[in-house]
């Protein structure tokens, strides 16, 4: 395989798996990281330390290369009282453009999100034709809608070809930081949850998502957007799922919605005195009550060949990983 790669976000969730998957297929990748390179250490590739909003990095990176997968973003579930969220997530497609535009390169795939698009009403099967979060959405997700029609619209008068790819929640291996979703889940392994929060979400295993991601170099289509969602779990299921692959108990208490929100003065107020991130937030306990339980992917599936595998495999293989990875002990032996 003679085609360069630039993968920005590389030392993230996402990113560093794209490599790996990128690595495995032939193609010669140009990784963009931040600063914490850990997920990129002993992997085949080119590394470039920088910033998508500095282009003197972008034109580092994008150097004689044909294709850009852009991962980079900032994720946020409690505002964007510095306005970085926003900043990122839409200057830095700007830049991928300008620059990308300036070298050449043939096409940009888009990593944007499942939450640049409104999940109400739920009576509705979910796909690619949603309408764009607007103003007044949480920043986060205002901001990876803006990103996307900067990209959409910004490219159409250009040779470059432009892809937008929407994961759902994303879940597995190699997940070095760990996400937000990771984190959940090692709390639930160590039995520090309280309880269950009311509400689901839609889960994808990250290496299927990498796949088709890869698959979309190939296949992905001008314009085009692609929906790469998994399976719709609520959390007590999850927590009954995580149980019966590592024997950890299931916490014994469902706090409904309602409560949540009650409580989120003393949640905001304790993380503040223990300087610590809250447990949840407004935005937080909004999203998995408004998670739609019905995600079509049916086009990614046919263009990109988006296969996700059972929920269980996956969690097997990320609790597998942290424990190789001495993130958690082994104290309790995955269930077979």
């Amino acid at each position: 395989m003679n085609m360069k790669i630039a993968v920005t976000g590389a030392s993230g969730h996402i990113g560093n798996v794209v490599c790996r998957q990128l690595i495995e297929e032939g193609f010669k990748v140009n990784a963009l990281y931040n600063k914490d390179q850990r997920s990129l250490e002993n992997l085949n590739i080119n590394l470039f330390q920088g910033s998508v909003l500095h282009k003197s990095d972008l034109e580092r990176l994008i150097d004689g290369v044909d294709v850009v997968i852009h991962c980079a973003a900032i994720i946020s579930i409690d505002g964007d009282p510095q306005g970085i969220v926003f900043k990122t997530n839409t200057e830095g497609p700007k830049n991928i453009l300008d620059v990308s535009i300036q070298k050449g390169v043939k096409k940009i795939i888009h990593i944007s999100s499942v939450h640049a698009v409104t999940e109400i009403p739920h009576s509705i099967p979910y796909d690619e034709c949603r309408p764009y979060k607007q103003l007044g959405a949480s920043a986060y997700d205002y901001s990876k809608a803006q990103g996307e029609q900067i990209l959409l619209n910004g490219s159409k008068n250009n040779a470059i070809e432009v892809m937008i790819v929407r994961p759902s929640c994303v879940i597995g291996p190699y997940d070095f930081k760990p996400s937000k979703m990771g984190s959940a889940l090692l709390d639930f392994y160590n039995e520090k949850v309280p309880f269950i929060p009311e509400g689901g979400y839609n889960l994808v295993d990250i290496r299927d998502v990498a796949s088709s991601i890869v698959n979309a170099i190939e296949h992905g289509k001008d314009g085009e957007i692609y929906l790469l969602s998994g399976k719709y779990v609520n959390f007590k299921k999850l927590s009954e799922t995580i149980q019966k692959v590592t024997g950890k108990k299931t916490p014994p208490l469902t706090l409904p919605y309602w409560l949540m929100k009650g409580i989120l003065p003393v949640v905001a107020l304790h993380a503040k005195i223990t300087k610590r991130a809250p447990s949840f937030t407004k935005e937080s306990i909004e999203t998995i009550r408004n998670g739609h339980p019905n995600m079509n992917h049916t086009k990614a599936r046919a263009i990109l060949n988006h296969n996700p595998r059972p929920l269980e495999e996956t969690l097997h293989n990320f609790f597998d990983w942290q424990i190789e990875n001495e993130v958690i002990s082994s104290s309790c032996s995955l269930k077979p």
